[in-house]
């Protein structure tokens, strides 16, 4: 759950698109309750969308993550590296 008051410019929120993570382009209160939010999808689009107290139990901020990632110690790698290149 994220409460409108952490929702922050480049902040990256899943929930507001289905399926989708966007990031908060800015946003402006609208009284203590709501809140406009203008956000890019991950195809560049610019939308805007009205949040409410309501909304806030679908909102979550995103994980920054890598789809792929290498963590394995350098001389492994140089390892496999050489392996390779002998094959």
């Amino acid at each position: 759950m994220l409460r409108l008051e952490d929702i922050k410019k480049d902040a990256a929120i899943n929930g507001i698109e289905p399926g989708e993570v966007v990031r908060i382009v800015t946003t402006e209160p609208v009284g203590e309750n709501a809140l406009t939010v203008y956000y890019k999808t991950a195809d560049g689009r610019v939308k805007e969308q009205m949040l409410f107290r309501s909304s806030e139990a679908s909102l979550s901020l995103a994980e920054a993550g890598r789809p792929w990632a290498f963590d394995a110690p350098g001389e492994e790698f140089k390892l496999a590296a050489e392996a390779y290149r002998i094959d």
